[in-house]
């Protein structure tokens, strides 16, 4: 998906940093590290387009051979020329309507969210959105995104393209607290920066999570931190993760309901107090927290001797 354009075409764009058929763990990979959803955003929308194309084939007519862009929502394929988009769900990307207007079809964003640019690229002429809440909503959750930033191209060398913070568009907390969000910063390694509210009680429990309702936007799952990275260095992987993974809250995923770009889906332990009341839910990490999809400098742990303790779950873990 390269014609996508560059990086984003690949790494983001509907994508799992550059995959879409990643696969489920098994029981010997550390429940501290299971991924909860196997496909990528955009196989979960082309497999409607794709059964729409066997069922035209099968009864002998010309199928739909539009493709559409590979961030673009599920549709419903109805004959050879309408394309009835879904609405995009929280966080999602979108196109900026001045934007949009130069495609055929469309989408448009929903769940009371607005299609806004998290960042400003020089050179590029088509901007490419997320469909966010207004600022100073109430329904604010934790995984948000909460900066803006600017991109600086450099043609001859698009490696050295540089990104500024511009302004903070979410989460004015001062501090982390179980009440208020704050705004955790991309060098921590969360890409445009996320909305952060600790896990109290209630969230801990799940309460939020009702049969028959629609899923919250938010579940206490796993967060990492400093501790982890410093921890991982040194390639004890089962103390890594027995000891530096703690509770808090990130946006609650599925099958159905997928990570936004650069996010993942990650699966909570199965000894997890409550497990039962999200049963199929996970959380959203970045993709480098689950070490299959290690795209940074953290040490392979399958490298060394040293195992993690495949049955040790969340319960090893320290108090948040």
């Amino acid at each position: 998906r390269l014609d996508n354009g560059a990086c984003q075409g690949c790494h983001q764009a509907g994508s799992t940093a550059g995959f879409h058929f990643i696969g489920l763990d098994d029981k010997t990979t550390s429940p501290l590290n299971r991924i909860e959803v196997g496909i990528s955003p955009h196989l979960h929308a082309d497999i409607q387009r794709r059964v729409a194309w066997l069922h035209a084939t099968a009864d002998g007519k010309e199928p739909n051979r539009f493709r559409p862009l590979s961030f673009a929502p599920p549709a419903t394929w109805n004959d050879a020329d309408e394309i009835a988009y879904s609405p995009a769900e929280m966080a999602m990307p979108c196109l900026m309507p001045e934007d949009a207007a130069r495609f055929g079809a469309t989408w448009q964003c929903g769940g009371g969210t607005v299609c806004t640019p998290l960042a400003t690229v020089s050179g590029v002429r088509t901007k490419l959105a997320q469909c966010l809440l207004p600022k100073d909503s109430e329904s604010m959750f934790s995984g948000h995104p909460c900066l803006t930033g600017s991109i600086a191209s450099n043609p001859a060398q698009p490696f050295n393209d540089r990104y500024t913070i511009t302004g903070q568009i979410a989460a004015f907390a001062p501090g982390i607290s179980r009440a208020g969000y704050t705004c955790r910063p991309p060098k921590i390694g969360v890409p445009a920066g996320i909305a952060y509210r600790g896990c109290n009680d209630k969230d801990r429990s799940f309460a939020a999570f009702k049969t028959g309702k629609p899923m919250p936007n938010e579940i206490c799952g796993l967060v990492g931190g400093k501790k982890f990275d410093t921890c991982v260095a040194t390639n004890n992987f089962d103390q890594c993760l027995g000891g530096a993974v703690n509770r808090g809250n990130r946006p609650a995923c599925s099958a159905d309901h997928f990570c936004r770009e650069d996010y993942m889906c990650q699966s909570l332990p199965p000894d997890t107090p409550g497990i039962g009341k999200v049963k199929d839910i996970g959380f959203c990490s970045p993709t480098y927290f689950i070490f299959q999809m290690r795209i940074d400098n953290h040490a392979t742990p399958w490298s060394g001797a040293v195992r993690a303790t495949m049955g040790a779950g969340f319960g090893a873990a320290e108090a948040e």
